[in-house]
């Protein structure tokens, strides 16, 4: 596995917190692909994007055994400056931290979340925090945060967190509660349970393609920091880190 050269190493630099070094190797992420993973990938493609798009992403993922590039937004909110206003819920919908004994619940977000699959419940176990949003007894969204890594999946990078700073891991809302502004509440009871616990940042990421993401992440106060540039030829392996001034 090639150096990561272009990645500034480790500094009390608010932007440094998240470089590191590459994830495991059979990382889900960026895994080789496969018949049956392909295969599963086309379906849920076509069900969000419609064929065009599943067309595009299906030749892409087969491509990426060979080549692979993918650029990372990276962005962050000071929770003790952030303004969190009264929740509107027209939904009604209700949330919930999990714990490993919520079993059922704990397998539908996995089934919202594929990359997910068998480790939600060893990742709760080890600390970490998952909000669930619930539509009567369904999983209507979730939010899973990481208290002592950053896991940059897209882009096969992990970093160690600083105390009092906490990571983003995964953010999602079922299809047909989209347009609903769950997202927000997901985010704004996230940054409240957060303050509670202590903690003065949140970091997170997306990938610079995910206009949906990122104005989500605009509109409830996060900053955005800056882009990691990752490409994989082969086995080799290259980032490069552009951070935004000002």
């Amino acid at each position: 596995m090639a150096q990561q050269r272009d990645i500034p190493g480790n500094s009390k630099s608010e932007t440094n917190i998240l470089t590191g070094v590459p994830v495991e190797a059979d990382n889900p992420g960026i895994a080789a692909p496969g018949l049956s993973r392909l295969s599963h990938k086309v379906q849920r493609n076509l069900e969000d994007y419609g064929w065009r798009i599943a067309v595009k992403k299906s030749v892409a993922y087969l491509l990426r055994a060979i080549y692979f590039k993918q650029a990372y937004r990276l962005y962050r909110i000071d929770l003790d400056e952030a303004k969190l206003p009264q929740h509107s819920n027209p939904h009604n919908f209700t949330f919930k931290i999990l714990t490993v004994q919520n079993v059922g619940m704990i397998a539908d977000v996995e089934n919202v979340a594929e990359w997910l699959r068998g480790q939600l419940k060893q990742k709760i176990a080890a600390g970490q925090l998952c909000m669930v949003a619930l539509d009567g007894d369904k999983i209507a969204g979730f939010n899973l945060i990481n208290f002592r890594q950053a896991t940059l999946i897209l882009v096969n990078l992990q970093r160690k967190l600083r105390r009092g700073v906490a990571w983003s891991e995964h953010i999602a809302v079922k299809k047909e509660f989209r347009r609903t502004g769950l997202g927000s509440q997901l985010r704004y009871r996230i940054f409240e349970e957060l303050r509670k616990r202590g903690f003065h940042r949140l970091y997170g990421g997306t990938l610079c393609s995910n206009r949906a993401s990122l104005q989500l992440t605009r509109s409830v106060g996060f900053k955005e920091i800056g882009d990691i540039h990752y490409r994989k030829l082969l086995s080799f392996e290259r980032w490069r880190y552009k951070r935004f001034r000002g």
